[in-house]
């Protein structure tokens, strides 16, 4: 006997919602904090395009933690490695006493961050991202480091974001006088955060970033869209 059409469409819609189930765990080309981009979402597959990041001659202070896999982070460094055809690192397991680790980088001085964004050396970067609002700054990672890595950072007085000489972004760690730039580890990224931005008007009338927002809603007074302020500003005139 044929399937009927309506089989057929409920075998469909069936498959439809496992791929998406598993759309979550199938992230690639990972960002590294700091990162300026959007995601670009298929039926399986989200993809973060960067279109730049700031420039940070003056550091921002980051918080890092050493912190034990759950199921779902170690789920995430899975597929990770599966899409890489990498070998596996580490081994997971709830029976386990011991917990493999990886660390958790996130922006901690996030007003230093947004007084750079709105600085003259920024001054493109603000101008793109007034013009797409679905731009968005990568404000945390979770990456595996071996354990001397691991160390370094969480030993440290300080750690900072940094531009180099080469105007990649970097981990710049701070003890005492001492200062070392450390490069990081891309390629063991499994996690990321983002946030968004919030406009208001500098004393010019102008649209500037006036705070950051990690769930997607700007707070009463400011707009998600820099258009926006612009078009409140030219209705008010009118």
């Amino acid at each position: 006997m044929k399937p009927t059409y309506l089989t057929v469409l409920f075998a469909w819609v069936l498959f439809s919602c496992a791929s998406l189930k598993q759309r979550q765990f199938k992230e690639t080309n990972l960002p590294s904090i700091g990162a300026i981009g959007k995601e670009d979402s298929s039926l399986l597959t989200t993809t973060f395009k960067q279109v730049g990041q700031p420039l940070i001659e003056d550091c921002v202070a980051l918080s890092v933690a050493q912190v034990p896999f759950t199921k779902s982070k170690y789920k995430a460094y899975l597929n990770l490695k599966t899409q890489k055809e990498n070998k596996m690192a580490i081994i997971y397991a709830d029976s386990l006493p011991k917990k493999s680790k990886y660390l958790h980088f996130e922006i901690k001085d996030k007003i230093g961050l947004m007084s750079l964004l709105n600085a003259p050396e920024n001054k493109e970067v603000q101008s793109y991202l007034a013009k797409d609002k679905h731009c968005k700054i990568i404000s945390s990672i979770s990456v595996y480091v071996d354990d001397m890595y691991a160390a370094q950072m969480i030993n440290a007085e300080g750690v900072f974001l940094k531009t180099d000489a080469n105007g990649l972004l970097r981990i710049e760690i701070r003890n005492g006088k001492e200062k070392q730039l450390i490069s990081i580890p891309k390629g063991e990224i499994f996690a990321y955060e983002q946030m968004g931005f919030c406009w208001g008007e500098d004393l010019y009338g102008k649209p500037k970033i006036v705070t950051l927002n990690a769930r997607g809603k700007c707070p009463e007074g400011t707009e998600k869209n820099a258009q926006e302020i612009s078009d409140i500003k030219s209705h008010l005139k009118f």
